[in-house]
C-alpha cells in the first residue's frame, strides 16, 4: 500500500433505515441517517467527529465497518472496494479495522473472563496461535493498557468503568490493527479517568502507528487529539478542516454556533461572552428540510438554502463546507 494513500475513503455513503409510521395503518417511513457523507483518512490520522446528538456519528461509525448496513456510495478500505462484500472479505478487513464502543461495561461479555474477551479477536483470526501463546499475547497486551496479568481471571462486573474501557481498548488493539473507530469512548466516565483514557489512546497510537477516527460530543477533547475535524448535522457533513483552522476561523454557521457554545473557564471572560444560541427545534431525521437541512435554524440562511443541497467545497487550503455563503 502506498504510504501517501488513504487508509479508509468514503465517499457519498447513504445509510437508511425503515421505520413504522405513527399510526396502525400509517406507511412506513425513511430515516436518513447518514446522507450523502464522504471523507478519507490516512496512515497515523486522527480524524475528530462531532455533533448534536442524533446528528448520525455513531451511525456512521458502525456503516463503515459494516455493522449497520449501508445503501449506496463507497467504503473503499486500503483501496478496496468493501461495500457490499461479502462476509469473508470483511473479516479479512476487521483485523486491520476496530472499534472502541461507548458504554465499556455493556461493550463486554459477562460471561467472559478478560483473557477470554481480550484473546477473543486471536482465536478468531489468528487460529493457528496455541492457548499459551494466545495468554501470553493478552497479558503482554493488558500490561500495555495499564492493568496487567493479575487481571486475566477477573470478570467485567469487577471493574469500574475506565477499567472496563482499558479492557475494550486491549480488545481492539490485540490484532495490531491499522485503524480504530472511537465511538465516544470517554463520555460514559468520570473527567478524571477521560484524561487518563485520552493520554493512553494516544500513547498507543504513537507507540503502534495507529490511524484513529476519534467520535465525541465535548469539542475540548476533539481539539485535543485531532488533526482533521468533521462536523455533522442531521446527517450530512457541514465542515471538514484542519484543527487549527476549524477552532480559529470555523467557516460554518452551524460550526461557529458549536464553537461559541463551549464555556470559557475564564468567569469574567465566560460572562462577558455573546452567546448567540440556535433558533427553532432540532428538526426530524424522518421529514428532512429541503436544500441545506441547517437552513431552518440557521441565521444567515437566505433563498438558496432551501432550493438546493449545497456540496461540501473548499473554501481555502484548509477547509472545506457545505455553505452556499462560499459559493
Amino acid at each position: 500500500m502506498n504510504a501517501d494513500a488513504p487508509l479508509l475513503a468514503v465517499r457519498d455513503l447513504h445509510v437508511e433505515f425503515s421505520v413504522r409510521g405513527e399510526g396502525l395503518l400509517a406507511p412506513r417511513r425513511t430515516l436518513r441517517a447518514v446522507n450523502g457523507v464522504s471523507f478519507e483518512i490516512r496512515p497515523g490520522e486522527t480524524l475528530g467527529i462531532v455533533g448534536e446528538s442524533g446528528c448520525g456519528k455513531s451511525t456512521l461509525a458502525r456503516a463503515i465497518l459494516n455493522l449497520v448496513p449501508s445503501q449506496s456510495g463507497s467504503i473503499a478500505w486500503m483501496g478496496q472496494e468493501m461495500r457490499g462484500a461479502g462476509a469473508s472479505q470483511w473479516q479479512a478487513v476487521r483485523r486491520h479495522a476496530q472499534m472502541v464502543f461507548q458504554d465499556p461495561l455493556a461493550s463486554l461479555n459477562p460471561r467472559m473472563n478478560v483473557a477470554q474477551i481480550v484473546g477473543e479477536p486471536l482465536r478468531t483470526h489468528r487460529p493457528e496461535l496455541s492457548a499459551a501463546q494466545v495468554r501470553e499475547r493478552v497479558a503482554a497486551m493488558l500490561d500495555r493498557v495499564g492493568l496487567g496479568a493479575a487481571h486475566l481471571n477477573r470478570y467485567p462486573h469487577e471493574f469500574s468503568g475506565g477499567q472496563c474501557q482499558r479492557i475494550g481498548i486491549a480488545r481492539a488493539l490485540i490484532l495490531e490493527p491499522r485503524l480504530v473507530v472511537c465511538d465516544e469512548p470517554v463520555s460514559a466516565l468520570d473527567v478524571s479517568i477521560q484524561a487518563q483514557i485520552i493520554n493512553l489512546l494516544q500513547d498507543l497510537q504513537q507507540e503502534m502507528g495507529l490511524a484513529l477516527v476519534f467520535i465525541a460530543h465535548d469539542l475540548a477533547v476533539v481539539r485535543h487529539v485531532s488533526q482533521r475535524i468533521l462536523v455533522m448535522y442531521l446527517g450530512r457533513v457541514m465542515e471538514l478542516a484542519a484543527k487549527e483552522a476549524l477552532y480559529s476561523q470555523p467557516r460554518h454557521p452551524y460550526t461557529q454556533a458549536l464553537l461559541a457554545s463551549v464555556p470559557i473557564p475564564d468567569p469574567r471572560l465566560e460572562r462577558a461572552k455573546k452567546v448567540q444560541l440556535l433558533q427553532g427545534e432540532l428538526p426530524s431525521p424522518l421529514a428532512l428540510p429541503g436544500g441545506c437541512v441547517f437552513r431552518t435554524r440557521c441565521p444567515r440562511a437566505f433563498d438558496k438554502c432551501a432550493a438546493e443541497v449545497p456540496p461540501l467545497a473548499a473554501v481555502d487550503a484548509q477547509s472545506r463546507a457545505a455553505c452556499w455563503l462560499y459559493e
